[in-house]
């Protein structure tokens, strides 16, 4: 029978960070993988993290106190926030990302520009919380360069080429900046020299980027790598969890682990059964996450007398999200996070034909549950799509025919017949579009105040004025998607301390068992502070787990 020190279960950043840093403290790891790829959430998202008082921040002359960052997360949570987790984070984060930069090839970049999520809250702050990976050569990975998982090709990597947020700004001037234009030509002719090799550009930016400086570094640091490798049960010795039992290669076999089994196989968004008990208005809920974020993790830990946090001010990081078929049958899943609705002269409205929300703020599904407007359509004039794209239209409207014939876009020459073709309250509709096209030219909102804080602006145009939020919608002919409400992960988990240690029911550490990711119960409780915020759990989690294994007792000399 095979031992090692650490299992871990699952691959993307809170596994791989479990991972690496248990092998760079001497222990012997394996990292059992579901799929056939490794990276998991990880690998398709944003790849920030958010992180106060690092070393990035304080070099760069931000001033942060800890105990103003402490009461601002404490405000912005709740009551059901877990103190002793909070301590833990912010005395480990900063403490982490100097372990990964000393010692792996994992590396971080203090990214500009973007403030907390809740502005409004005393102790946000406009900018300095936020790091970013550092793009990275695919190239480096060798042959594990195809088993990474590829980024999602309808947000940020169309046909395989890689957009990171550093280049938005030279995407958005290419055609008024020769800077820029000779920014993006040398992009774009690396990747045509990549294509003649791999399948996909190896210039890896954002979550992608993230997701494969932890692989290299989970070679470079010995770890042992195992993908089609399904956990299927956790293995006790008395109280104490010893190892696992997976399948591979057809078989199923036992693995020990002397130090501790990490569970991190990314919450339960593709279990159809949890979704219905956790998420709201499941039957339309659309999940970015892979197909194998099953909550194996979660259901396995429940049989070993784990509990689930209750708690929660939401049970996932909501996504707006909308469907295309594509011509090979295809279903496609895009998410709406800022390339559109956040754009001057784009606008979100029920069935009735109304707003209900404000298109750029980041809780927009919250408001699409609390007011029942499920489906919706965001809705904009022939100019806008045209500048800023709509959902799979690219911004310039590349692609626009397309999704017309393929009925994802929905087009008419007036509001009314668009109304019409989307089922909504055409009067509204008009008085909808009306009403947004005067509050441009005042650069207010009054009725939900779009573009009216700091987080709202950031995503906006800020070359429009004079809010780069608020834009008419008045140029005909007039455009509609359907979206729906969606997740990029799922935050209810397990409950844990402080250390990443599942907890029973009677809030015990079960020895040897230790969670974090997405099977942990996420601290933000749903209700995170700004971008980042999930990855910066998963990875902090995962150095404390590790941490806390190298100084237990291994279970053979116990």
């Amino acid at each position: 029978m095979e031992s090692y020190d650490v299992i871990v279960v699952g691959s993307g950043g809170a596994g791989l960070a479990t991972a690496v840093i248990a092998a760079h403290e001497g222990l012997k790891v394996l990292v059992a993988e579901k799929g056939d790829n490794f990276g998991g959430t990880t690998a398709l998202s944003g790849g920030g993290i958010w992180v106060p008082l690092s070393s990035a921040a304080i070099k760069a002359g931000f001033r942060d106190n800890r105990e103003v960052v402490r009461s601002y997360v404490q405000k912005v949570v709740g009551d059901s926030l877990e103190l002793a987790q909070l301590d833990a984070f912010l005395d480990a984060a900063p403490k982490m990302v100097d372990y990964f930069d000393a010692r792996t090839a994992v590396k971080f970049a203090l990214q500009p520009g973007f403030p907390d999520w809740a502005m409004d809250v005393e102790g946000a702050v406009e900018d300095g919380r936020l790091l970013s990976p550092v793009e990275y050569d695919g190239r480096e990975l060798g042959e594990y360069f195809p088993r990474l998982k590829t980024p999602l090709s309808e947000f940020n990597a169309p046909g395989g080429f890689m957009v990171g947020i550093n280049d938005m700004p030279h995407l958005d001037n290419v055609t008024k900046s020769f800077k820029s234009f000779c920014y993006m030509a040398k992009l774009l002719g690396r990747f045509a020299i990549d294509r003649l090799r791999y399948p996909r550009g190896t210039r890896l930016t954002m979550g992608n980027a993230l997701a494969a400086r932890l692989l290299r570094s989970a070679l470079d640091a010995g770890v042992t790598l195992w993908d089609k490798s399904p956990v299927v049960e956790l293995l006790r010795d008395g109280e104490r969890i010893s190892g696992v039992v997976l399948e591979r290669n057809g078989e199923q076999v036992e693995v020990l682990a002397r130090r501790g089994v990490m569970l991190a196989s990314g919450g339960f968004s593709a279990n159809p059964q949890m979704r219905a008990q956790f998420i709201p208005f499941a039957e339309h809920h659309v999940s970015l996450v892979p197909d194998t974020n099953t909550g194996d993790g979660i259901n396995m830990a429940k049989a070993a007398g784990a509990e689930m946090e209750w708690k929660n001010v939401s049970n996932g990081a909501w996504t707006v999200m909308s469907l295309a078929t594509d011509s090979d049958g295809k279903v496609i899943k895009f998410p709406h996070i800022f390339l559109d609705r956040s754009k001057p002269g784009c606008i979100a409205v029920n069935k009735d034909g109304q707003r209900f929300t404000d298109e750029a703020t980041l809780d927009m599904v919250k408001d699409m549950h609390a007011s029942g407007s499920v489906p919706a359509h965001l809705v904009c004039d022939h100019k806008f799509i045209k500048k800023y794209g709509l959902g799979l239209v690219k911004p310039g409207g590349l692609g626009l025919k397309k999704w017309i014939n393929a009925g994802y876009i929905i087009t008419a020459p007036t509001l009314a017949e668009l109304a019409q073709k989307i089922g909504c309250n055409a009067a509204n509709l008009e008085d909808s579009a009306a009403r947004m096209t005067r509050y441009a030219a005042e650069g207010h909102d009054p009725d939900f105040g779009k573009g009216g804080n700091a987080s709202d602006r950031s995503m906006g145009d800020p070359h429009h004025k004079p809010n780069p939020c608020l834009g008419p919608v008045s140029s005909a002919p007039f455009y509609a998607v359907q979206i729906l409400p969606g997740d990029s992960t799922t935050t209810l988990g397990l409950k844990v301390d402080d250390h990443a240690r599942v907890l029973d029911s009677s809030g015990v550490p079960i020895p040897g068992l230790y969670a974090a990711g997405l099977d942990m119960n996420s601290l933000w409780r749903g209700a995170p502070p700004a971008n980042g915020g999930n990855n910066t759990l998963s990875l902090t989690f995962g150095y404390l787990a590790a941490m806390n294994m190298v100084s237990r007792t291994p279970l053979n000399d116990a």
